[in-house]
C-alpha cells in the first residue's frame, strides 16, 4: 500500500516545482523550508542558499520594510491569507517589485500549545513582467500593426487633450486626413507586401514632417490623420508639402510606384469644438477632395457638409428605390443622318421619386458608384433593356440596336460577360441587337481584363461603343488595340460647332480618324437643324439629341417603330 503522507508530500513538491510563479514553504519563524525554481530565478538565490538559512524578511528592501513595518504580517497571528506588494533585493543587489501572498499551509497542523500553524505557503510574482506585458498590450491596442503609427484610438485621445489645452490658451490647430488613391489597385497588381510597404514608407514620410510637435496616426487601411498646431495659410502650405512628399516615387523591386493622395482639412475652433465633429468634418472635406481629382486638398465648409448630407440622403433613398422598383428605363433614338432612320436607341436610367419627383442621373449615379450599388443597378439595366428589346421585336417585327451603358465598376467584375449572355438568352434576343457603351476610363484601367471581356463580347456578336469621346484621355492607341465598333462624340464639342471654328475642325478630325479606323461615329447633344446639317456635311454617321427625339418610354418607342417599320 502507498503511504498517504508520502503521496501528499510528492504531490506538493511536484506542484511547487511546476508552478510558473515563485512559490515557497516556510516555518512559523519565516525560515524557508522549500522553494521552487521560479522563486530561485526571481530572487537570484539558489535553493541551498535559501532553505534553512534565510527568512522572508531577509529578502525585503530594508528601507521599505522599516517604513512599512506595521503592514508586515506577524506569522504567529496569521490565520488567513495575506496579500501585498513589496520590493525584494535580489542576490545581485537589484530591486524587483513583487506581488506577495502568504497563507497557512494547513489549519490541522496547528501547534497544540498556541494554535499557530507550523508552516506557511507563499507566492511571489515579478510585477515588472506584468508591467511590461501591460505596456505591450497598450501599445498593440493603440498602434497600427503595419505602419507602427498611433491608431485612431490614440489619435482621438491626443486630439481631445489638444482641444482641452487650446480651450485654456485660446490657440487654434488643424486636423488633416490624407487618403492614398488607388492603393487597392496596387495591392491587386503587386500583392499585399507592396501595399504594406507603400503604407510604411508613406507613414515615415509624413512622420518626417513633424520635427518637433504634432501628431500623425494611421486611422484606416489607406488613411492617415494629422494634427498640426498651424492654422490658415500655414496649414494649407503644410498640406501642399505633404502631397509633394507623397508624390515622390517609391522603388519596389525596380518598379517606380507613383503615389497620389487626397487631403481634407478641418480647423479648430472654426469647424468644430470637439473631436468627433472635427474628424467627421475633415472626412467630409476629404470626400470632396477625392471626388475632384488626384493630389487635391479641400477645406471643410458648410456647403460641403450639406452636399454630404444630401449624398447620404440620396443613398438611403436609392436603396429604398431599388427595393420598391422606382427606377425605370427610357430610350433615346440615334438617327442615321443620311437616311433619317433609327439605327440605335440608347438606354437611359430614370428615377422618379414619389415625393421628390424626377431625380437626375447626374446626381444619383455618382452616389450609386460610391455606395457600391452601381453593379446591382447596372445588371438590372442590362436585363431590363434586353427584356424590353425582345418584347419590342415580337410586337413590331423590327428592332433598332439597343445600347446600354456599362460602368467601369461593372467592367471590373469577372461575371459581366455571363450577365450579358444570360440576359440575351432569357430575352431570346440575338447578340447583334445589343451594344455596350463604355467610357475611356474602362480602357485605361485593367487593360488585360478589359481586352478579354471586350473580345468575348465581340465574338458573341455584341457591338462596343466608346461614349463621351474626347472628354477623357483620348488616345489613338486604344482605338487600334481594342475591338470597337463606334465612337460617340461628346455633346460639348457639338455645342461649340456653330460658334467656334476650332470645335468644328476638331469634330471633323475625329470623324475622319474614326472612319480611317473603320469605326462609325455618333454625335451626341444635337439640338438644332444647323448642327445636324454640319455633322452630315462632315460625314458623321449618326446623331442623337433633342432635335431628333427626346428619350422615349418603351411604349412610345413601339408606337414610333411600328408604323414606320424602321430598322
Amino acid at each position: 500500500m502507498h503511504d498517504p503522507i508520502n503521496v501528499e508530500a510528492r504531490t506538493r513538491d511536484a506542484a511547487l516545482a511546476c508552478a510558473p510563479y515563485g512559490m515557497f514553504i516556510c516555518t512559523a519563524g519565516g525560515v524557508f523550508e522549500t522553494v521552487n525554481a521560479a522563486f530561485e530565478k526571481l530572487t537570484g538565490y539558489t535553493a541551498q542558499e535559501l532553505i534553512g538559512w534565510r527568512s522572508l524578511e531577509s529578502l525585503h528592501d530594508p528601507a521599505e520594510l522599516l517604513k512599512r513595518r506595521a503592514e508586515w504580517p506577524q506569522l504567529a497571528a496569521l490565520r488567513s491569507r495575506y496579500e501585498g506588494e513589496w520590493t525584494y533585493l535580489r542576490r545581485n543587489g537589484s530591486r524587483v517589485r513583487v506581488a506577495f501572498a502568504l497563507a497557512p499551509l494547513s489549519a490541522a497542523q496547528a501547534d497544540a500549545s498556541n494554535g499557530a500553524p507550523e508552516r506557511y505557503v507563499g507566492i511571489a510574482v515579478d510585477m515588472t513582467r506584468y508591467a511590461q506585458s501591460e505596456a505591450r498590450l497598450w501599445y498593440v491596442a493603440h498602434h497600427d500593426g503595419v505602419t507602427r503609427l498611433p491608431n485612431q484610438t490614440l489619435f482621438i485621445e491626443r486630439l481631445e487633450l489638444t482641444i482641452a489645452r487650446c480651450k485654456r490658451n485660446g490657440h487654434g490647430f488643424t486636423v488633416l486626413i490624407a487618403e492614398l488613391d488607388h492603393l487597392r489597385k496596387l495591392r491587386d497588381a503587386l500583392g499585399l507586401h507592396a501595399a504594406e510597404l507603400v503604407l510604411q514608407i508613406v507613414g515615415e514620410r509624413l512622420r518626417g514632417l513633424f520635427p518637433h510637435d504634432g501628431t500623425i496616426a494611421s486611422v484606416g487601411g489607406t488613411q492617415f490623420a494629422l494634427l498640426i498646431n498651424e492654422s490658415g495659410a500655414a496649414a494649407d502650405a503644410f498640406a501642399a508639402e505633404a502631397l509633394g512628399r507623397l508624390a515622390e516615387p517609391i522603388d519596389y523591386a525596380g518598379t517606380a510606384l507613383n503615389i497620389t493622395a487626397s487631403i481634407g482639412i478641418a480647423a479648430y475652433p472654426a469647424d468644430g469644438a470637439d473631436a468627433p465633429t472635427l474628424m467627421r468634418r475633415a472626412g467630409v472635406a476629404l470626400s470632396a477632395a477625392s471626388a475632384v481629382s488626384r493630389n487635391a486638398v479641400r477645406r471643410f465648409s458648410t456647403a460641403l457638409e450639406g452636399q454630404a448630407a444630401r449624398r447620404f440622403e440620396l443613398e438611403t433613398m436609392l436603396r429604398d428605390a431599388l427595393e420598391r422598383q422606382q427606377l425605370h428605363l427610357v430610350y433615346q433614338p440615334q438617327v442615321t443622318l443620311a437616311t433619317g432612320r433609327i439605327a440605335q436607341v440608347e438606354t437611359l436610367l430614370r428615377w422618379h421619386h414619389p415625393q421628390r419627383g424626377l431625380i437626375s442621373p447626374v446626381e444619383f449615379v455618382p452616389v450609386a458608384e460610391e455606395a457600391g450599388l452601381i453593379e446591382r443597378i447596372g445588371e438590372w439595366v442590362i436585363r431590363t433593356a434586353c427584356r424590353d428589346a425582345g418584347l419590342l421585336l415580337r410586337q413590331t417585327g423590327t428592332l433598332p440596336r439597343f445600347a446600354v451603358n456599362v460602368s467601369p465598376q461593372q467592367f471590373q467584375r469577372q461575371n459581366l460577360f455571363n450577365t450579358i449572355r444570360e440576359a440575351l438568352e432569357d430575352a431570346a434576343l440575338d447578340p447583334s441587337c445589343l451594344e455596350v457603351e463604355i467610357t475611356e476610363g474602362v480602357l485605361l484601367g485593367d487593360t488585360d481584363q478589359a481586352l478579354q471581356t471586350l473580345h468575348a463580347l465581340r465574338e458573341l456578336g455584341v457591338e462596343v461603343a466608346v461614349d463621351d469621346f474626347g472628354t477623357g484621355y483620348s488616345s489613338l492607341a486604344y482605338l487600334t488595340r481594342f475591338p470597337l465598333n463606334r465612337i460617340k462624340i461628346d455633346r460639348s464639342f457639338v455645342l461649340g460647332m456653330s460658334t467656334d471654328p476650332q470645335s468644328a475642325a476638331l469634330v471633323g478630325a475625329i470623324i475622319a480618324m474614326a472612319h480611317a479606323l473603320k469605326l462609325r461615329v455618333t454625335a451626341e447633344g444635337v439640338e438644332t437643324a444647323d448642327q445636324a446639317a454640319q455633322l452630315e456635311a462632315l460625314g458623321c454617321d449618326e446623331a442623337q439629341g433633342f432635335w431628333f427625339s427626346r428619350p422615349l418610354t418603351i411604349a412610345m418607342l413601339r408606337n414610333v417603330l411600328k408604323p414606320l417599320g424602321t430598322v
